[in-house]
């Protein structure tokens, strides 16, 4: 394909997947995964689906033999638009204005499925009249309400293993993620006496005792932060990664600082995020809770942060566990992400920046595995999930560009 058919193909490839709309919730991928199988067999390949949840079908296509394996994946759903009249442009138009594409999931990311389409397209056919090894192409369900359907279900079951990934999430043309913080969601739970509100003495409050465990709780996480020791090969990636949120920041009119931003990427994030206690106002609660949100960085378990909280909160409070996911990372020295790096440097002459995110990606369902797994796709972190979302026909040509000649290497076609 001709770079002129590219510049026009890819961002109508992404216009018409958006204008397919897969909000989730509910999540419903069956449409626009209706709309890429069909894709797919225009362009001579067969795919198949599979479901895990009704209406939340997956689309595979594999084509090649033998190893090595590379799994190029993008996630259909999207988040919803809210609401439509801060939209310049219907959030389901596709609208292509100059050199955007707007509407909801340009971003996160239609923009990254179509351009693992195309490079699909592409390469496929040279990689299997080679035999040089096996390409999958993966459009799944349910990453944005956490992907148990969708990779966590594919990769339990083996249909998405192999040597390596390439997800194309929104990380910009000149960076690439190599890892993502872990979960560690808990509650903080209080109990007291109950009495008469006019008589506080003869009761136990509960929510002046939870006020104390979480002024506890943050003091033992900056304890705990402060012995934490972040992988040497990961050192570089936290300052990347802290520069990226800090333009994002400076672009949004925060003053805050480097350091600012290298401490949330490098610790445990706290965030006290809902707070519940009480019945009625003249009533002492016997009762109250706290729903606390952390994010733990590369080299340490929520576990090990889980057990901190508790050994110093057991006079009061009782700690129950929402959800808890590692923090994972796939070494800088790895074939692909070294690919990526080198595809950056060579196909775009920029300075290529690995990077740590503070959000969950399906990558860390994939690592789980033992899967090398680097996140490499059009459109900035900061427009995901915004109003007017778009991505750049720019970015689109670039990324598509550097993955070319990721997949190509790792192949040797």
């Amino acid at each position: 394909m001709g770079r002129d058919d590219l510049r026009s193909e890819i961002p109508n490839l992404v216009s018409r997947l958006i204008q397919i709309p897969s909000v989730n919730p509910p999540g419903f991928t069956i449409n626009v995964a209706g709309f890429i199988r069909d894709w797919l067999n225009e362009h001579g390949f067969t795919s198949e689906f599979r479901e895990y949840a009704k209406d939340k079908p997956n689309v595979i296509a594999r084509v090649g033999r033998n190893k090595p394996v590379l799994i190029l994946n993008g996630h259909m759903d999207v988040v919803p638009p809210g609401d439509d009249s801060k939209w310049t442009y219907s959030p389901f138009s596709g609208r292509i204005v100059e050199d955007r594409v707007y509407g909801r999931g340009a971003t996160d990311m239609k923009g990254g499925l179509a351009v693992i389409m195309t490079v699909f397209a592409e390469l496929a056919p040279l990689i299997e009249k080679q035999g040089s090894g096996t390409l999958i192409f993966s459009a799944t369900a349910d990453e944005e309400t956490g992907g148990h359907p969708g990779v966590e279900a594919l990769v339990r079951d083996n249909v998405l293993t192999g040597d390596a990934a390439i997800i194309a999430e929104p990380s910009g043309s000149s960076r690439y993620y190599i890892g993502e913080k872990g979960l560690c969601q808990v509650k903080l739970v209080t109990r007291g006496r109950s009495a008469h509100g006019s008589l506080p003495v003869l009761g136990e409050n509960a929510i002046m005792k939870l006020i104390r465990a979480i002024s506890k709780a943050e003091e033992l996480i900056s304890e705990f932060n402060s012995g934490i020791k972040i992988p040497s090969e990961l050192v570089n990636a936290i300052k990347n990664s802290a520069e990226v949120y800090l333009e994002a920041a400076k672009a949004s009119g925060l003053n805050l600082t480097l350091s600012d931003f290298e401490r949330v990427v490098g610790t445990v994030s706290f965030n006290p995020g809902v707070i519940n206690g009480g019945s009625k106002i003249n009533m002492v609660p016997d009762y109250a809770e706290l729903e606390l949100d952390m994010r733990i960085p590369p080299g340490v378990s929520p576990n090990q942060v889980i057990n901190h909280l508790r050994s110093g909160l057991s006079s009061i409070a009782d700690i129950e566990i929402l959800d808890t996911s590692e923090p994972n990372y796939t070494s800088p020295g790895e074939t692909i992400a070294r690919l990526v790096h080198e595809g950056i440097e060579k196909v775009l002459g920029a300075p290529p920046k690995p990077v740590i995110v503070t959000g969950a990606t399906d990558g860390r369902y994939l690592r789980a595995r033992g899967v090398p797994t680097v996140v490499y796709g059009p459109g900035e972190l900061a427009l995901a999930h915004a109003y007017n979302e778009y991505v750049t026909v720019d970015d689109l040509l670039k990324t598509h560009d550097v993955m070319t000649y990721a997949v190509k290497r790792f192949f040797g076609v």
